[in-house]
């Protein structure tokens, strides 16, 4: 008698695990729809990419041309650690109003030699860069 009750709960079981897997596939809606609209994604704006050229370059007068005191401080900050500049990598750009927002990926070396990555976008508008973050 306690091989058929075995037999039973293990069916029961195996009942109840099917039951529960096709009921999932009619209750399960999955995710959401987003409800925060994507923004439309351009081109890489020439301001951005001729600031991110002098950067790659190491042409601190380059950028002290086509940049303000405050950007180029805010520039430093976002490239800190990095004090040799290896390679740099365009992500992507999205724009918004007549404004752009460029997205970039700089490797290189930090002051102990250690190898190190830093992401940042250049803010565009005018064509001309106007922030950093």
């Amino acid at each position: 008698m306690s091989e058929v009750r075995a037999y039973g709960t293990l069916a029961l079981f195996v009942l109840g695990l099917a039951i529960g897997a096709v009921a999932h596939q009619f209750t399960d809606r999955g995710p959401g729809d987003n409800p925060y609209p994507s923004l439309p994604r351009t081109d890489e704006p020439a301001a951005a990419r001729d600031v991110v050229q002098a950067i790659a370059n190491d042409d601190p007068q380059s950028l002290s041309k086509m940049l303000s005191s405050d950007i180029l401080t805010d520039l430093g900050t976002a490239l800190d650690p990095i004090v040799d500049v290896r390679s740099t990598k365009f992500v992507g750009a999205v724009e918004s109003e007549g404004r752009l927002l460029s997205a970039y990926i700089i490797t290189g070396k930090t002051s102990d030699g250690n190898d190190f990555v830093v992401g940042f976008v250049l803010r565009v508008a005018n064509d001309q860069v106007v922030g950093v973050n």
